[in-house]
């Protein structure tokens, strides 16, 4: 139980910093592009991977390559519902304004 709830809290602060990461690379601008949206899962994951490196040099800890793929999926897993939620309210995604006739 006591490593579900640590590889749980892995993904929830990597879906929040995912989240805000998308807010810092979108700037002024609203809703959600692909490349924003990539752009903040590879910095989450970046940062994941920086993580552990610095767990490889405490002594109590030590690297997980498991703990970075879960972060990253933390962080997919946000862009994927910030791009639902852009879909639902009609704001434009990458392939342009929502609702436009081709």
């Amino acid at each position: 139980m006591h490593t579900f709830i640590r590889k749980a809290g892995h993904l929830a602060e990597y879906f929040v910093l995912s989240m805000l990461l998308l807010r810092g690379v979108r700037g002024g601008r609203n809703g959600w592009r692909v490349e924003w949206g990539v752009a903040a899962v590879a910095l989450a994951a970046g940062w994941a991977g920086l993580d552990e490196l610095h767990q490889a040099f405490v002594p109590s800890r030590g690297p997980s390559m498991l703990d970075v793929l879960i972060d990253a999926s933390g962080a997919a897993v946000a862009q994927l519902a910030c791009a639902a939620a852009a879909l639902l309210r009609g704001r434009p995604t990458s392939g342009g304004q929502a609702g436009s006739a081709s």
